[in-house]
């Protein structure tokens, strides 16, 4: 029984520092890896989440802006207060309220970040219209990656004035080209637009048989 005591003692021996030592270090590295895959996870749910934010406020916005323009007697591509901007006339559905103006502010340039604004105003642009000290302007959508948003183009003959409108979208950090631009563009109708375009037009251009696009009144 004595004998079987000792060799039973014998064999409870503890670990050495080298043994620890190994088996923390192979312990950190399965913990590192497994640390970086749910950051990595997280890291892609919140880009998920501002991603779609984003893509969900551009079409927001073309449904807004496609309104205002359906309203507009007369539109205007020309900048603000050296802001790209459009300018609305849309009297014919705003009494108290005739203008709309939506203006495009930069964020940042490297990377490119703009954001869209849309004001109202009772008279022509001022030196405050779509400026941080217009109470009227209104956020509508962020993370714009051009300013280049709203193009016009000739009225065909006997056609009504149209509105390009692209908006691009992107949450990319990357201060070269992002690669995950969400795009948005149609052409939208000033449906008020008077008069149609003839032959007999102030703005005819016999060249082309088109009408010039006219400055907002």
């Amino acid at each position: 029984m004595r004998r079987v005591a000792n060799t039973l003692h014998a064999d409870q021996r503890g670990y050495s520092l080298v043994e620890l030592l190994v088996v923390m270090v192979i312990l950190s590295l399965v913990l590192a890896g497994l640390a970086g895959v749910f950051v990595s996870g997280s890291t892609a749910e919140v880009r998920f989440n501002q991603r779609f934010q984003a893509q969900q406020q551009a079409r927001l916005a073309l449904d807004r802006i496609r309104g205002d323009i359906h309203c507009a007697s007369h539109a205007q591509v020309s900048p603000i207060n050296s802001l790209p901007a459009l300018r609305l006339n849309v009297a014919s559905c705003s009494a108290t309220a005739p203008y709309d103006y939506w203006c495009v502010a930069t964020v940042s340039t490297s990377p490119p970040r703009y954001q869209l604004y849309r004001a109202t105003s009772t008279v022509a642009p001022t030196s405050s219209t779509c400026t941080s000290s217009d109470t009227s302007r209104t956020l509508v959508a962020d993370h714009l990656v051009s300013s280049s948003a709203f193009t016009t183009s000739a009225i065909p003959l006997y056609g009504l004035q149209t509105v390009g409108v692209d908006f691009k979208v992107s949450i990319d950090p990357r201060t070269a080209t992002p690669t995950d631009v969400y795009e948005l563009s149609d052409s939208i109708v000033a449906r008020n637009y008077t008069p149609r375009c003839t032959s007999s037009s102030t703005t005819w251009f016999s060249a082309s048989s088109t009408c010039s696009v006219t400055s907002v009144p």
